[in-house]
């Protein structure tokens, strides 16, 4: 979840951060070993294997690797990763983003169907 750096209120910028490594709106950059990409909503970006793992032994470094380099990239936007899995007083129904770009629309049909807005 990406978070700012003073409040720790969500910040919807993964679209910035994928588009500044990527130079265009994409939903995933793939990287060594590794890939960021988007997920459903704006304020979370989500660090996955680039395929089946080889070497189980190297994925810790990898994700504290790419982890460290996002923040590094949050820095410019007075941001950071929040370092838990749950956001405390984040209200879903005012501040949940749907990601804009590509897949939207079933992003869209998720959300009608299962109310992403009750997430967390």
């Amino acid at each position: 979840m990406i978070v700012d750096r003073t409040t720790l209120d969500i910040k919807p910028i993964t679209d910035q951060v994928l588009r500044e490594v990527s130079g265009a709106n994409v939903n995933e950059v793939v990287r060594d070993g590794l890939a960021w990409s988007n997920e459903l909503v704006l304020h979370v970006i989500e660090l996955k294997t680039n395929g089946p793992a080889r070497d189980f032994t190297k994925l810790p470094a990898l994700f504290q690797h790419d982890i460290a380099e996002i923040n590094r990239r949050l820095e410019a936007h007075n941001a950071r990763l929040m370092p838990t899995a749950a956001h405390p007083w984040m209200d879903p129904y005012t501040q949940m983003h749907l990601w804009p770009y590509e897949y939207n629309p079933i992003y869209e049909a998720y959300d009608r169907i299962f109310n992403c807005k009750g997430h967390g």
